[in-house]
Order: C-alpha cells, then structure tokens, then sequence
C-alpha cells in the first residue's frame, strides 16, 4: 500500500489549489442513512468541487463531481459513462443541507445533511489525511464474522471476513496461549480494519464498488515459539489509470506484540535505521549507500544476476531496485522482491537468501537466531 500512499501524497502537492473548506454530513437520503465528504475548493477565483459518499447499510463510497453554481447551491452527479444516473441538488442554509436526490428515471427522494458529531464515533483509529475521517463513522459499524479455521505448524488460526466487502484475515486461534491472543490478536484486528477501509473506500468514477476493488491475499510463512511472520499482497484498481500492486512483510514478537521491519532485522551497517518518518535522510543514505549495494551482491552471488543487453529487459543488478525491496520472512529465509518503475511492474518477483547468508548481518539489537 506504500505506493497508494505516495501517489496520494502526489495528487495532492501538485494540484495548485487552496482547500477552503471541507464538509463531514451525516443524515438521511429518502428513508436510508448516509454520511458524505464535500470538499470546496478556490483556484483562480473559480470554486472546484467534489464529493464522496456512502450508505450506512453499505459503507461503499460512491465518488461524485459536482458543480457549485453559488456560494449555497450545490449540484452533484455520478456520471459512470454518457449518462448521470443519480444526481443531488442541494441548498445550504446554516451547517444543514437540503434538497433532492434523483435517480436516471428522476424518481425524486428528499435529502437532509448537517454536521457529523464526531463525540458518536470516537475510537483509538488512526487517520493519515484530513479528508478520511469518515473512516471513524466507517469503523464503527464494521462487522466481522469467523469463516473458517486453519492450521499452520500445528497452531490453529481463525479467519474472519468483514460483511461489506471482500476482505478477510486471520486472527490467533485456541491452541495459543491466552496471553498470545490476549496481546497479538487486537494487533492483527487492527490490519484487518485498516484493509477493510481501504477496500471500502475502494471507489472509481466509473462505476459502482462492489466492495472488490482490491484483491488481497495473506499467507502465513513463519511461526516459532516467539515469531509470527505472514505476507499481505495486494492487487488494486479504484479508479485510476493504471491499477497497481505490492506486497508488505510482517514479523511479530510474540511475547510482547512488537513488530519488526527489515532495519530491525538486518544491518548492513551501523548507520542503520528504520526511522523513515522522522529521519529520512538517514534513512535514505543508508538505504543507498549500504541496504541496496550489500543485498544485491548477496543475491547476485546466489542468483548470478547479469545485465540486460536491451533496456526493455528486467534489469536485476541496477542497485536503485532494491532500495525498498518488500520483504517476506518466511521458514528458509527472507524473500526479497525489487521495486521497480510502474512500467516494470512485470519485473518484479521474490528472490529467496536463506537465512545461512543473512546470519553475519543480524541486526545486533533483534533478540533472535536467524535460523
């Protein structure tokens, strides 16, 4: 989901428009619930606007353009091809908002919308833009139901799946100690709510979500008595011109939930750090000058990587690919996949080091053999 993030990140430093004002409503269209997100903005003396909402009983966003003719009237659509099939025109008055819906056969249905109180929906759920806190109001009716148990080196995991949509993940199940499940499994709801949202908000302008816009697949890969290690790929197309995919490694500290990244697994040097936030340019030296050079010499050795004799081809010994490798550790050792450019997605596969060539490069501060 890293390059989700960055592409976002993308879209909004380089639209040179000053956000003037953002909406959260909540109220009712016809008989049914529905929260909506109208966000206006000025640029050139001009006002852009855009809208996005969902049903209470679906909580699949809907994306909407819209047009604002003044200051108060507001008129939104959803236009998946030639034909508008549902349109909103309403009026603010104070913090309300009023009016009508109507569908392509203009079956009208009235529609009232005030502020979102926020005191409803508080939970510990963390939010990265201004523009997803209706993710709080999502969370809160998210449903998850068990569908079928597992067995993965003779431990039982419990997988559930989420009523609104096509996403499902595991949680530890009753041959783990209740100190395991006590401690891990709130974590692993965590990523299961956190993929739920994003699939949930999965929405394309050109049609309506079913709640499948990313096909995502975890396997569990590690399990000892201190470490869990699984991998989440995903597949993803919500709209944009070019849909995507990747995949993010996780290990787990069973005793004390901790979750390690590769910085705190590997060091190629002592400048190492995992601390991308908040000190990127170490970060990024590190990744660059040591992370990059010292994995690809160890899976060259192990794989006899040559250069390509056409640029079109994948090139494995360009070190600028394995800067951000993702990650999987797994019962024979980490498998490492480049990061290509998006053109060069197809390049991108897992190379597996057994654990045997990592050992001399531990990180001194994980507490575990690589073995």
């Amino acid at each position: 989901m890293k390059k989700y993030f960055f592409f976002l990140f993308l879209l909004y430093s380089t639209i040179a428009i000053c956000q003037s004002k953002i909406y959260y409503l909540e109220g009712t269209l016809g008989k049914s619930t529905i929260f909506m997100t109208v966000q206006v903005y000025k640029s050139d003396n001009e006002a852009n606007l855009n809208a996005v909402y969902f049903y209470k009983n679906s909580l699949k966003d809907i994306k909407l353009e819209g047009k604002l003719k003044d200051s108060n009237n507001f008129t939104f659509y959803f236009k998946p091809g030639d034909n508008i099939t549902e349109k909103f025109y309403l009026k603010k008055s104070g913090d309300n908002f009023d009016g009508f819906w109507y569908d392509a056969k203009d079956k009208q249905l009235a529609v009232h919308l005030e502020p979102v109180n926020f005191d409803n929906y508080k939970s510990n759920l963390k939010i990265r833009f201004d523009d997803e806190r209706l993710n709080l109001v999502k969370y809160k009716f998210l449903e998850f139901k068990k569908q079928k148990t597992t067995l993965y080196n003779n431990k039982e995991f419990v997988w559930y799946s989420e009523k609104h949509c096509d996403s499902d993940f595991f949680r530890l199940g009753s041959n783990f100690s209740e100190k395991n499940k006590t401690l891990i499994n709130p974590i692993l709801e965590k990523i299961h709510i956190e993929n739920t949202l994003a699939q949930l908000n999965c929405a394309s302008s050109f049609e309506y979500s079913q709640g499948k816009g990313i096909e995502g697949n975890s396997t569990i890969n590690f399990l000892n008595n201190d470490l869990l290690g699984f991998q989440i790929s995903m597949f993803w197309d919500c709209g944009g011109a070019h849909p995507d995919f990747g995949s993010s490694g996780y290990l787990i500290d069973l005793s004390n939930g901790k979750q390690y990244g590769i910085d705190d697994i590997l060091a190629f040097d002592k400048s190492v750090t995992g601390d991308s936030e908040n000190n990127f340019d170490a970060f990024s030296k590190y990744r660059n000058d040591y992370f990059a050079p010292k994995l690809l010499e160890i899976i060259t050795s192990i794989e006899q990587f040559k250069k390509p004799d056409s640029d079109d081809d994948c090139d494995y010994t360009n070190a600028e690919y394995w800067r951000f490798a993702a990650w999987n550790f797994t019962e024979k050792g980490i498998e490492f996949t480049p990061s290509f450019y998006r053109a060069a997605r197809n390049c991108e596969e897992p190379y597996l080091v057994p654990f045997e060539k990592l050992k001399k490069y531990k990180n001194p501060k994980f507490p575990y053999e690589l073995k």
